[in-house]
Order: structure tokens, then C-alpha cells, then sequence
């Protein structure tokens, strides 16, 4: 039986681009969830006794939550509004990669190609707690690089 492959958290990285260049200061996530979003269609026919199921893609999320340790959330947050605004000199796209390092030296990736954001919190609950921030998107495209 080969030895179990599974990774923590601390074997996932992941990485914003904006228009081809790298948010690299954006580096206190605690959690991401990337959902492969499907819908199932399902449809009966006379003289069968069940129905036939299948499956079409519909898009793929995205949700960060993390903590500020700088001004980059708050400069990222600024060009999506200014994107969506369609703003002058706004970002044209928006990628987010998260890479899977595996202990058998799998190195596989998930790019999420233009990715569209939702609402930006950014939280501060109390005085002895970190401000932190959440970004959900979603893109009708992705990419899987082995």
C-alpha cells in the first residue's frame, strides 16, 4: 500500500496576480476554498425506470479569509472597485493560483483565470483582535497545471 498523500495547509500556497504581476504582499491567509461549481440536469423517460443525470459546469469560486499585516488588501480592494467601476487605469485581470506541494514531490496548480470579486469586508472586531479580510469570487474559467 503506498504511504498516504495528503497536505495541510501549510503545503497550499496562494498567489494574486493583477494584470500579469504578483500581489506577493498579501501573504497572511488563513483559509481558501476553491469550489468547482456544477449543475445537474436530470430528465425521465417513458419506458425507464429511472432518471438519466448529467453534469454541466457552471463557474468556479473562490474564498479567502486572512489577516492585514499591510496596506496591500486595502490597494488590492481599491483596484477591484476600480475595475468594476470601469475606472482609468483600472486592472484589466485579476488571477488567483493556489499550488498543492504533495510529500511525493507533486507540485500541481489551480489558476483561476479572471476572476470577478463580490463584496470586500474588511473586519475589526475588538480591540485585542486582528483586523482581517475576506475575498469571494468567481471565474468561468480555470486552468490545471501538473
Amino acid at each position: 500500500m503506498a504511504a498516504a498523500q495528503r497536505i495541510k495547509g501549510q503545503e497550499v500556497a496562494i498567489a494574486i496576480t493583477v494584470d500579469g504581476s504578483l500581489q506577493t504582499r498579501i501573504d497572511t491567509i488563513q483559509s481558501a476554498e476553491i469550489e468547482f461549481e456544477m449543475e445537474l440536469i436530470e430528465e425521465g423517460y417513458l419506458s425507464e425506470t429511472s432518471d438519466r443525470v448529467d453534469a454541466v459546469y457552471k463557474l468556479t469560486r473562490i474564498n479567502l479569509e486572512g489577516h492585514c499585516n499591510s496596506q496591500a488588501y486595502i490597494e488590492l480592494a481599491d483596484l477591484l472597485v476600480r475595475r468594476a467601476q470601469r475606472r482609468e487605469g483600472s486592472p484589466i485581470r485579476i488571477d488567483v493560483v493556489g499550488t498543492f506541494a504533495f510529500p511525493n514531490g507533486d507540485n500541481p496548480s489551480i489558476l483561476l483565470t479572471d476572476v470577478y470579486f463580490e463584496s470586500l469586508p474588511l473586519n475589526t472586531g475588538g480591540r485585542q483582535e486582528y483586523t482581517s479580510f475576506t475575498l469571494s469570487g468567481k471565474c468561468s474559467d480555470y486552468k490545471v497545471i501538473v
